[in-house]
């Protein structure tokens, strides 16, 4: 009996990193599609894309889109289906059908075997898969606007609420205070996003608690009511300092501010922040002068 445990304990096991680092299939009747990336993406600034392949019975239309659709507290907790039906996740998403076609030695050895690979391994190992053939391999850009959550890809006809085939959900995530995302988590997903949104919330606790405990005057200011709070403040300020050392702080602050506000500019445009998965306002701009992007190939 133990051993049996043991047995599934494994198997469970095994799954759960199968799925934490492994592609994922959407089987259809028409048209399916293969999710070449595992199901946690880390943001990578305008590099962050989702490789899929279509397969189908029939031909993709000529004029197919893809969208990039975001899933809410509804269609998280009650599934796509009936979470749309209760009006969560609203179409048709975001437009990010791939702009270049491309031929497939464009694409290195490497990654080629591994597009292949995975056909092989996770598709046509399903009986559903016999009718159907790959059609189409594309790799989606993500905007950065997007933000962070969870999503999955609708490709669809010319019209945009006529959808062909959906990919299977996943989370694109960068690193900030804000990390955790329960928006669009499943019941068992929420538990370890709330894990990590507690321990971001106590740091930062954390840092604040350390930098009004330096700085005592600050919080003495934020607790005071009404308008007596800018009089405390400035009394406080006048009682403490002299007039030229009062003026020698405004002429040090308005330094500060101008050197704080160049060193900001600089570590947003050339540090490349998005290798640490940290989001930037370089990276949106970047991201909305480059456009859709995006590229596919015929298979």
């Amino acid at each position: 009996m133990f051993g049996t445990a043991l047995s599934s304990l494994y198997a469970r096991i095994g799954e759960t990193y199968s799925y934490l680092t492994d592609g994922e299939v959407t089987y259809g009747d028409q048209y399916s599609i293969l999710r070449h990336s595992r199901p946690f993406v880390v943001y990578q600034g305008t590099k962050t894309q989702i490789p899929i392949t279509v397969f189908g019975a029939k031909p993709l239309p000529e004029d197919r889109r893809v969208f990039l659709q975001r899933r809410g507290y509804r269609t998280g907790l009650l599934g796509w289906t009936l979470g749309g039906i209760l009006g969560g996740s609203k179409l048709p998403g975001i437009d990010v059908t791939p702009v270049e076609q491309v031929a497939l030695s464009s694409l290195s050895a490497r990654q080629n075997s591994q597009l292949e690979e995975d056909i092989s391994r996770l598709f046509f190992t399903s009986s559903l898969s016999k009718s159907q053939k790959p059609l189409q391999t594309l790799f989606v850009h993500v905007p950065v606007h997007s933000g962070d959550g969870y999503f999955r890809l609708r490709v669809t006809t010319h019209n945009a609420r006529t959808t062909l085939a959906e990919s299977p959900t996943f989370r694109v995530g960068s690193v900030s205070w804000a990390s955790a995302h329960p928006q669009g988590a499943t019941p068992v997903g929420l538990v370890p996003e709330l894990l990590v949104r507690s321990i971001f919330i106590a740091a930062k606790t954390t840092a604040y608690a350390s930098f009004y405990a330096t700085f005592p005057f600050l919080k003495m200011a934020e607790w005071t009511p009404g308008p007596w709070r800018q009089y405390a403040m400035r009394t406080l300020y006048t009682r403490a300092l002299s007039e030229d050392q009062q003026a020698q702080v405004s002429e040090n602050i308005a330094r500060s501010k101008e050197g704080f506000q160049r060193a900001n500019d600089t570590i947003y445009r050339k540090v490349p922040l998005n290798a640490i998965g940290m989001r930037s306002p370089a990276d949106l701009e970047k991201d909305a002068n480059q456009g859709r992007g995006g590229r596919w190939f015929p298979r």
